[in-house]
């Protein structure tokens, strides 16, 4: 009876053990899973702010680069324009006139360059860049603004006609220093008189016959007309650097008929006898605006026809009839003029280099100072370039 009794009170101590055994691990399992759940959600959290912060690091990143991609866009807008820039505008843009060019730059940027032609020879360019976003990344866009001018040959013309040695005029000749513009030409701005003749103060001038000169005044001499940078050198151009860049070249020799010419309904510019067109139409012709230099390599003689622009001749010049020219005129030579109606609207040089007579009037002949003209020539073939100083602004 004893041993049956020890028995079961030893089952009972066993069988609360384990009871009790099976409680405590429930709630130590309670406990564990509060705790699993917490330490998930943190790392859960570190990780999602690990993730933000990675994307929000290359958004941050990825929008400096679009905004650098598209400050160096604009810039290229810039630069392209002094490179790209089409010389006829020089001329047909009025004041106020605005164009617009567009480019891409190779990171994709879209670029849309304004040029707006302000008084004088000053244009005024702003440069506006646009580059793509995505979904995680935003666009940019960055405008800069840039002042431009003319970079426009400083010729020094002392007169409507300037000489390195002796003037000898006979026939009907008129040499007028009086400022005028060409009938048609829409130039604006004061006109300024100048002398008939310049020559230097050791030359001489021979008249004879029905000859008119006038001026302010007619004639005189100056120290300058015996000065080869008169001839040559143009401030940040000289006579060598104009007929580099000439349009047409020719060897020395005779010719007749130059004048404009047209492909269809466009200046023919490849054709060496275009010359331009000096008459202003109405509608405007096609070679209205087209202003060559042009460059003969000898001595020229030229019979019949017309033209505008620069005239650069490394001989002796000689109008022998029937021609017109609107514009500069340069001889390294002489300047001869025989026949009729031979006329000249601008001005013009004869350097004379080694001559006594530099230049000699005969005939018909009529040389008009225009400062209009002048202008008109020397901006035409001008390229364009930054002013100095604060010439660039960022404008956003």
């Amino acid at each position: 009876m004893l041993k049956r009794r020890s028995f079961s009170a030893i089952a009972f101590k066993r069988r609360r053990s384990e009871i009790h055994q099976t409680l405590t691990n429930r709630s130590r399992s309670g406990l564990a899973l509060p705790m699993v759940l917490g330490a998930i959600t943190l790392i859960g959290t570190l990780i999602a702010g690990v993730m933000y912060l990675a994307t929000q690091d290359y958004r941050v990143g990825a929008n400096t680069l679009n905004e650098t991609r598209a400050e160096a866009a604009a810039e290229m807008g810039l630069n392209r324009l002094t490179t790209d820039w089409d010389q006829s505008k020089n001329t047909t843009m009025a004041t106020g006139d605005t164009l617009r060019r567009n480019y891409t730059d190779p990171s994709g940027a879209a670029v849309s360059v304004f040029v707006t032609r302000l008084p004088g020879p000053f244009f005024w360019a702003v440069s506006e860049a646009q580059t793509r976003g995505n979904s995680l990344q935003y666009g940019s866009r960055r405008r800069f603004g840039s002042l431009f001018r003319l970079n426009t040959p400083a010729v020094n013309f002392l007169g409507a006609v300037t000489a390195a040695g002796n003037i000898r005029v006979s026939g009907n000749v008129t040499v007028n220093g009086n400022d005028a513009s060409p009938t048609g030409w829409g130039c604006s701005g004061a006109l300024t008189n100048m002398p008939g003749s310049v020559i230097t103060p050791t030359a001489t001038t021979t008249v004879n016959g029905s000859v008119t000169i006038t001026g302010t005044p007619p004639f005189t001499t100056s120290a300058a007309a015996g000065d080869t940078n008169t001839y040559f050198n143009y401030g940040s151009s000289t006579y060598t650097s104009l007929a580099a860049s000439a349009n047409i070249t020719l060897p020395g020799g005779n010719y007749s008929g130059m004048g404009p010419l047209l492909t269809g309904a466009a200046c023919n510019k490849t054709n060496t006898m275009n010359w331009g067109d000096p008459v202003r139409h109405a509608p405007a012709a096609a070679c209205e605006g087209y202003f060559p230099i042009i460059h003969v390599t000898g001595d020229l003689k030229v019979t019949g026809g017309t033209g505008q622009g620069i005239l650069l001749i490394d001989g002796d010049f000689t109008k022998a009839g029937n021609f017109s020219f609107y514009g500069v005129v340069i001889a390294r030579g002489t300047i001869k003029s025989t026949g009729n109606n031979n006329g000249v609207y601008g001005a013009e040089m004869a350097a004379s280099i080694d001559e006594g007579d530099a230049v000699t009037l005969a005939g018909s002949t009529s040389i008009q100072y225009s400062s209009c003209a002048v202008q008109q020539a020397l901006s035409a073939s001008s390229s364009l370039v930054s002013t100095k100083g604060r010439a660039w602004v960022n404008l956003y």
